[in-house]
């Protein structure tokens, strides 16, 4: 056999054994900082999906509390990572999006409602009524 062979083969195990123990140290800080942030208060995202308040640990099992509430116990395995749940902060101003103004309510908009024929009448938005045709004949009523 040739060594040159033998010294290739000799290089990939290396480098295979090389980087998987890379992930798997990384593997485990990742955990350990998982860890380390699981005490009560801290807001954690399970497999799931899930967003809760972490109110108890006992051992393995770990109390999370919803944002109504509701208190459910999952396993510490459960728990994928320590975040905090997307809601806007209280200091961003109420109905603003990137500085545009979104009003609460179709009055703040504005201007008079047409209809779709552009008359200016409000009660069926211009539309006829349901059993006559779209021309507002009789003859032809709606299927």
């Amino acid at each position: 056999m040739d060594p040159s062979i033998l010294i290739f083969l000799a290089l990939m195990l290396g480098m295979m054994w090389f980087i998987s123990s890379r992930g798997k140290k990384q593997q485990a800080a990742a955990r350990q900082k998982l860890e380390e942030a699981l005490v009560p208060g801290t807001w954690v995202m399970t497999i799931g999906g899930f967003l809760g308040k972490i109110v108890d640990i006992d051992g393995d099992v770990i109390t999370l509390e919803s944002p109504s509430g509701v208190e459910t116990i999952w396993n510490r395995t459960a728990i994928r990572e320590a975040k905090e749940p997307p809601y806007a902060s209280a200091d961003e101003d109420e109905g603003e999006i990137d500085g545009v103004v979104v009003p609460d309510d179709a009055g703040a908009l504005g201007g008079t409602p047409t209809a779709i024929d552009g008359t200016g009448t409000t009660g069926t938005g211009g539309l006829p009524p349901a059993d006559r045709g779209p021309d507002g004949d009789r003859e032809n009523p709606r299927p």
